[in-house]
């Protein structure tokens, strides 16, 4: 039985709606491409790229029976998680508040860059990890969601990675391009009116999901 088959299409067809509907992790990435442009957000993509992937390695192995043997551990999750989104909404809101807190350099030849970044690339990475990780509903895809698009009497191990990699591919290309294009708009119009206007949909989006998160 070949590995593409309509199993798989079906899955990619529901992967690629769920990877392009909005969600927590895209607004994580939104956030840190307005805060300091596009390089910041790519290292937040690396950081639930790689979350994604180890999770649904997680899952290959195991996950599955563990999150049912102790449901307490999406409880904890769903509560780091929303804890979390809610502190980054309210830095948003105090970006929004306050002035911004990313100089832009305006160079006649050059155009609007932004200037080294003030969070280090390896913490913008674990900001992309932690997303993920304390994300239950993350969990429950891989575990719960993946595997009922394998069909019986297919070997389990390589058509689960398979559809795994597909979804952590596609979550990787358009979280990217989200957060180029959201770099590019910020870098352009550093404008701090324009700017507060960003900081403050991104800060009420962020705590609209850590409410949603809290309340699954």
């Amino acid at each position: 039985m070949s590995l593409f088959d309509s199993h798989f299409l079906a899955f990619a067809g529901v992967a690629a709606l769920l990877v392009l509907s909005p969600g927590a992790t895209m607004v994580v990435v939104a956030d840190a491409a307005i805060e300091e442009g596009r390089r910041a957000a790519l290292w937040t993509v690396a950081g639930i790229g790689t979350a994604n992937g180890t999770m649904a390695l997680a899952a290959a192995f195991g996950l599955a029976a563990v999150v049912h043997r102790v449901p307490v551990v999406l409880t904890v999750m769903s509560v780091v998680g929303a804890a979390y989104l809610a502190w980054l909404g309210v830095r948003a809101l105090w970006r929004a508040a306050h002035e911004s807190r990313v100089d832009f350099d305006v160079r006649p030849a050059a155009g609007l860059r932004p200037r080294p970044t003030r969070v280090p690339p390896l913490a913008r990475f674990g900001r992309g990890l932690l997303t993920n990780y304390a994300n239950p509903s993350v969990v429950l895809f891989y575990a719960v969601v993946v595997p009922q698009f394998i069909p019986p009497g297919t070997s389990f191990l390589p058509r689960y990675l398979l559809l795994g990699g597909t979804h952590v591919a596609m979550s990787v290309v358009w979280q990217g391009a989200v957060g180029i294009s959201v770099g590019l708009f910020a870098e352009r119009m550093a404008r701090p009116g324009v700017r507060r206007v960003m900081d403050l949909a991104m800060g009420v989006a962020l705590l609209a999901f850590a409410v949603k998160i809290a309340l699954s």
